[in-house]
């Protein structure tokens, strides 16, 4: 009886070392714990070529008086791509920018390729060398006035299906002229435009 339960379990770890040796091959493993990076950083199989700026414009409004109000209002969805507000917050110090937003953005990835919608360009440079580039421009409205906001970071694929941007909402001239202030309450129109599609396809 002990053998043949010895049996059967030398038999069993035969083909779970036979499954986990095929997902290795094919790319499951490193697609299940890297996502999106894992096939960013596969440049023998994968190419980012077709990747390009979307043309359109896309908008959304901000409450100043309940900052937290804001989280999870939905910049771009197509379905298959998603970008949305994770956070708004206000530094309350105009020389560490005063208010500023950060954008989540999700893609889409399988062993056939990947996409990401985001403000950031992830480039392939060569083998195993990449950068990342805001491409995204911001603008703003408030009180009948326009500002062009400035960046406040950009990450890497930090995420299995994603990254995260962020912009300060007011350019530091307004608050030096006192056009706003740190104890805002009304509603901010952004604009997002420049957003850019990072496509890899297998070649």
């Amino acid at each position: 009886m002990m053998k043949i339960k010895t049996r059967n379990i030398s038999v069993l770890l035969i083909i779970l070392g036979a499954l986990f040796l095929i997902f290795w091959r094919i790319g499951l493993l490193g697609l299940w714990n890297e996502g999106i990076s894992y096939i960013a950083d596969n440049t023998k199989n994968y190419s980012d070529k077709n990747g390009h700026i979307i043309q359109e414009n896309y908008s959304i409004s901000i409450n100043l008086a309940d900052l937290k109000s804001n989280i999870g209002k939905v910049l771009y969805d197509d379905g298959d791509n998603k970008i949305y507000v994770i956070w708004v917050s206000n530094s309350d110090n105009i020389n560490s920018g005063g208010y500023n937003i950060g954008f989540r953005s999700i893609g889409k990835y399988s062993l056939s390729g990947a996409t990401l919608i985001s403000g950031v360009h992830h480039k392939t440079l060569g083998e195993h060398s990449f950068t990342t580039e805001m491409s995204a421009k911001m603008t703003v409205e408030y009180k009948s006035k326009k500002y062009s906001s400035s960046t406040a970071g950009i990450s890497g694929l930090n995420y299995k299906d994603g990254d995260d941007f962020s912009f300060f909402i007011f350019p530091s001239t307004a608050y030096e002229t006192k056009e706003v202030s740190l104890n805002e309450t009304g509603e901010v129109i952004i604009t997002i435009s420049n957003l850019f599609k990072n496509i890899w396809i297998r070649k």
